[in-house]
């Protein structure tokens, strides 16, 4: 494509998108880097006119500002034509194609600075410059150089100021300042949601839930705000995520719905109907991604612009299973360097596209002996002897990165004590073991979170139902808990009637499957 040909592309989509404007103008366009004067003309009645509340970008406007302005002259007539004529760039060529002009401009205007230098160093008359006043002028020249390719102007404290005074702050829902992900209640008040411009990472063990909490809230925010949702993942395909979400809605084991049968050979269609319209709340907003060697955070950032222009917003949520996966334009032989650069550009990307940024990242070999179970009862009780996200996989410099740093651990003592109770009662009320269901107690431990609400804990407990690949939220584990005389019966059985009322016990057939389904994951 010729620079003539992107050029009138680029303000086709203008012409055609208010929202590509406005992402240009983020990235730090200005008209006069436009290579023709028609097209800096034309750019600047565009901007005029976005810049203007109410006025509607179309031709007719356009042409008739362009007449006002003594801009409508035979040769316009015929660029316009072409600008009309031609397709628009999409939302990451825009990006791609600003961060071009920025490029060129800088080094048209650095080659003026270099032949002012030239001049004044090879004049052959006497009557040269203040030397003190010439440098003064080529530090300025070179300091705007650099001012025009920051992305953003920098501003004074005061431009924050103003708003938190005068009553324009951020949108704050049922005292929420991010995107809900209701029901998980008692995460969400403790996080105030999933906040803009935050970089979330969340570590674990293997089979602790990672990727399933992860899907749980990007499902959340999709279904409580109609916002596209980005999910990329190097693990899974998009066909077992898929079945994945059928299971929660359902309550049937993944692998059946991938088979189209239960282990006894009978067809399980029918039974998954009832998770349409659950899944109709949120599909057309959550898209899965099988990413790649290909899939940079370049490559990513303009998949997401392209979301959200398509979406018509600026709102959007991106996660990644797993962090280390996530491929950089450069090779970095060294491990560590590598997932410290991934992450560092994870957490400039969250602020760039001010959206939240929820990274997955697995344990490394000590983190996930830590989450074993406790060979004596006596380390039960011990809230540190458990991994932190200094143990994830490839670096111990995550933490730093991250403005909420999460850690699932399995509590392997109320997830004893439960199966205990589960089996005890099973049994009263003649019940095979065989049908009882696999759950395992997690506890989510925040560790870091940065303007954090006050809360009862930092800890929340669920219930993750490991067949069907389900999170219930459960409570706060209170401080108390960990203590040697602490008697968790009462809260054992609080949970196990919680979870029996809900539909989480023993099911003999789909019906009580589906109940569990549907009313599951709400908080006690």
């Amino acid at each position: 494509m010729d620079l003539y040909q992107t050029e009138v592309r680029l303000l086709s989509g203008f012409l055609r998108d208010r929202h590509l404007v406005t992402i240009a103008v983020n990235e730090g366009f200005h008209t006069d880097q436009l290579p023709s004067p028609l097209a800096r003309r034309l750019g600047k009645v565009i901007m005029e006119l976005w810049a203007t509340p109410g006025t509607v970008l179309d031709e007719s406007t356009l042409r008739a500002h362009l007449a006002d302005r003594g801009f409508m002259t035979p040769e316009m007539d015929r660029y316009l034509a072409s600008v009309f004529q031609l397709p628009p760039l999409d939302a990451g060529q825009v990006v791609a194609q600003i961060g071009v002009l920025k490029a060129q401009e800088s080094r048209e205007l650095l080659g003026q600075v270099y032949e002012a230098i030239g001049s004044y160093l090879y004049r052959e008359d006497q009557q040269q410059a203040d030397i003190m006043q010439f440098t003064t002028d080529a530090i300025r020249r070179l300091l705007e150089i650099q001012r025009r390719r920051v992305r953003r102007q920098v501003q004074a404290i005061a431009e924050a100021f103003a708003p938190l005074i005068t009553g324009r702050r951020e949108t704050v829902t049922d005292g929420i300042l991010g995107y809900s992900i209701s029901p998980f209640d008692r995460l969400n008040t403790l996080l105030s949601g999933l906040r803009r411009g935050f970089y979330y990472g969340l570590a674990g063990a293997p089979r602790r839930g990672k990727t399933n909490l992860a899907l749980d809230l990007a499902v959340h925010v999709a279904t409580n705000h109609r916002i596209p949702v980005l999910y990329y993942t190097w693990e899974q395909t998009r066909r077992v995520l898929a079945a994945r979400l059928i299971a929660k809605e359902t309550g049937i084991n993944p692998t059946a719905i991938l088979a189209g049968v239960d282990p006894s050979g009978q067809p399980v269609g029918e039974h998954l109907v009832s998770a349409r319209g659950a899944l109709a709340r949120y599909a057309p907003y959550v898209h899965l991604v099988e990413a790649g060697r290909k899939d940079t955070l370049d490559r990513i950032r303009a998949h997401a612009h392209n979301l959200m222009q398509e979406f018509q917003t600026q709102e959007i949520a991106v996660f990644f299973d797993y962090l280390q996966k996530i491929p950089l334009a450069d090779y970095v032989e060294d491990w560590k360097a590598r997932t410290d650069q991934i992450s560092t550009e994870l957490a400039e990307l969250s602020l760039e596209l001010n959206c939240p940024i929820f990274a997955i990242s697995p344990l490394d070999k000590e983190g996930c002996r830590l989450d074993e179970r406790p060979a004596e009862d006596a380390e039960i009780f011990n809230p540190f002897n458990r991994p932190t996200m200094h143990h994830s996989m490839g670096s111990g410099d995550l933490e730093y990165d991250l403005d909420v740093a999460m850690v699932l651990a399995k509590d392997w003592k109320a997830t004893h004590d439960l199966r205990q109770l589960i089996e005890s009662r099973a049994k009263a009320e003649g019940i095979p073991t065989g049908e009882l269901p696999k759950v395992d107690i997690v506890n989510l431990f925040i560790d870091k979170n940065r303007d954090a609400p006050e809360s009862p804990s930092n800890i929340v407990q669920y219930a993750f139902f490991v067949t069907l690949n389900k999170f219930v939220e459960l409570d706060y584990k209170l401080e108390a808990e960990y203590r040697p005389d602490f008697h968790g019966f009462s809260k054992l059985q609080e949970i196990y009637t919680y979870l029996r009322e809900h539909g989480f016990g023993p099911a003999r057939d789909y019906a009580g499957a589906q109940r569990a389904g549907a009313n599951g994951g709400g908080s006690r």
